[in-house]
């Protein structure tokens, strides 16, 4: 008996190539976010995140109340 046949098409898994994180970098950019981390999956899917917003620090008033009594 001869080899055993593949059935349908091999499939490679999609791999992000740099011209592509290149890519979605800009668009990034582009709609005025910040990039904080991008991150590559083994599948090729590409993930970018903004980075961690610090905690905004309560603002003191120019001066104090008046007392209404």
């Amino acid at each position: 008996m001869g080899k055993p046949e593949t059935i349908g098409p091999t499939r490679r898994s999609p791999k992000a190539t740099e011209a592509a994180i290149r890519r979605a970098i800009s668009a990034w950019k582009a709609a005025g976010l910040t990039v904080g981390a991008v991150e590559v999956s083994p599948d090729g899917t590409i993930r970018i995140t903004t980075p961690i917003d610090r905690a905004e620090e309560p603002q003191q008033r120019q001066a104090p109340k008046k007392w209404r009594g």
